[in-house]
Order: structure tokens, then sequence, then C-alpha cells
């Protein structure tokens, strides 16, 4: 349960409403009657981690607000004290996609083009940075389980490189295919809105693909691009400078695989960050 202080205000705003728990992951998650109570558990994350900011999201959630973008509607921010809360509105649905790609695919395009659409001015959120800081972090290693460390060496000179010319727009920075709520085979929500920031809208496009090409095959991941541009408008927005960079922030956290499935899963990841490597421009 909350603690006794973030209880205690709680009661002040929606009275003597069970709270349930219903999950514990970045956050601690509990249903609060039609409301849902996310609580900033994480001490160290809280103190060190740029990305684990419960005001940034509160900000977000405002701006969003207005927007046409399905997201929780911030009721309450508690800021202060070891554990900071946002209580939100639930939103209908389940992160269970349609099985159809084509359904997915087309949805999440449109929903993301809506995304990028969002004039972030009024909110004044944070600009875009890489998790991986070579100064924090050190330098890139190449992963002592593969067995294609040249792949690795060139995504690390590429991404000693320049970035690419990207006009900056408002992300989600962490898009993918569990942060959307589905009724039948229609998104009607999107969560987990702590990232969001200014920065190059290819990252989200970066990151979604990467999820795609695990779960559904290279082919699909490419598919994307075509329902973006569809969607959006938008054909500038994919580099595969952005692929690599969401691959290198993705290898902080990649464990070294041990079973067989997880080993299907990092061969897929090494062949998605080969591909990027080898549809990089010449010269």
């Amino acid at each position: 349960m909350p603690d006794g202080e973030t209880l205690a205000w709680l009661r002040e705003l929606v009275g003597d409403v069970p709270v349930e728990p219903m999950g514990v992951g970045a956050n601690r998650l509990y249903a609060v009657g039609d409301l849902v109570l996310r609580v900033f558990h994480h001490a160290e994350r809280l103190a060190a981690d740029p990305w684990y900011r419960p005001e940034q999201e509160a900000r977000v959630l405002r701006l969003l607000a207005d927007t046409a973008v399905p997201a929780p509607e911030l009721i309450a921010a508690r800021l202060v004290g070891p554990a900071p809360a946002l209580l939100t509105t639930r939103l209908p649905g389940t992160p269970e996609p349609p099985s159809d790609p084509a359904v997915l695919l087309s949805g999440a395009a449109e929903l993301l083009a809506t995304v990028h659409a969002v004039d972030p001015a009024a909110a004044d959120p944070v600009a875009y940075a890489p998790y991986y800081d070579p100064a924090v972090d050190g330098a890139r290693t190449v992963p002592t389980w593969t067995t294609r460390p040249h792949v690795w060496q060139r995504m690390f000179v590429a991404l000693a490189e320049e970035p690419p010319d990207a006009a900056p727009g408002f992300i989600h920075r962490d898009f993918h295919a569990e942060q959307l709520l589905w009724l039948d085979e229609r998104i009607v929500g999107v969560v987990d809105w702590t990232t969001g920031c200014v920065g190059p809208r290819g990252i989200d496009l970066a990151r979604f693909r990467l999820n795609l090409a695990l779960s559904h095959g290279v082919a699909v991941a490419e598919e994307f691009l075509s329902a973006y541009a569809k969607a959006s408008g938008r054909t500038e927005e994919h580099h595969p400078y952005w692929d690599l960079l969401d691959a290198g922030d993705a290898l902080l956290d990649w464990p070294e695989p041990r079973t067989g499935p997880e080993i299907v899963e990092w061969q897929r990841f090494e062949a998605w960050v080969g591909r990027a490597v080898r549809t990089l421009p010449r010269g």
C-alpha cells in the first residue's frame, strides 16, 4: 500500500475510496475507484535518473490535456516526500494488441502522427538526450556474448559522429506496443509519459520499430515507416542513425542471454543492429 502521507493526501482528494494494487514496474500502480495512483518508489532513480521525474510527467500530461492524444488526465500531483505520486484518470482498454499486424501498424502510426503534431511550447518540456552518457557510463563495449563484434564496433563508430539534422518536435521517447491500450481494433490510450520531451521524431520511430522487429520480424518493422509517412505526411524523420542510437540505449539494459528464448531475442536484436549499420549513408 502507499505510505501513510500519500494515503492521507489521497483521502483528502477522493475520500474513503478503496485502494487496490495494480502492479509494480517503474511505478507502483494502484486502482483508486476509476482513477489510477502512480507512486514513484525507486529512491535511487529519483536521486539520479533525469528520466524518472514525476514533475516532468505531470507537465507533459497537462500539455496533452488539450490535444487529441488519448493520454490519462492528471487529477493531482504530490511531488514532495520520498515517494512522489500522480493521480490520473484510468483509461479503458488493455495492452493486448490485435492479432493482425496491419491493424497494429495503422493504428500506431496514426497515433504517433497525432503525438508528433503536438505543439510543446505551452509546457516547455525537457530536451531529448540519450540514456547513455559517456561521462557516466564510460566507453561503450562490445557485448561479450556476441559472435559478430564488428557489428557493434561499427555501431559505436557511427554513434561517435554528429547526428543527422532533424527538426525537433514533441515525442513520447519510449513509444512501443506495451504503452498502447486497445479496445477491439482501436487504440484508446497511450500511457507512461515520464520521458515525454522535445527531440528528433526518429527516436519514436526507432523505438517502435525495434520492438516490432523483436516481436513481429524485420519486414513488419519496415512496413511501419510507410504507415507513419501516410498518417503524418512526414517522410524525412527516419534515419538509420536513430535506429542505432536507440539500440545503443537498449543495450544498457540488455541482460546476457541464457535461455533459448533469450538467445533468439538477442539474435534478432543483433540482426536489427546489423541491418541499421548496413543502411547507413556512405561517405
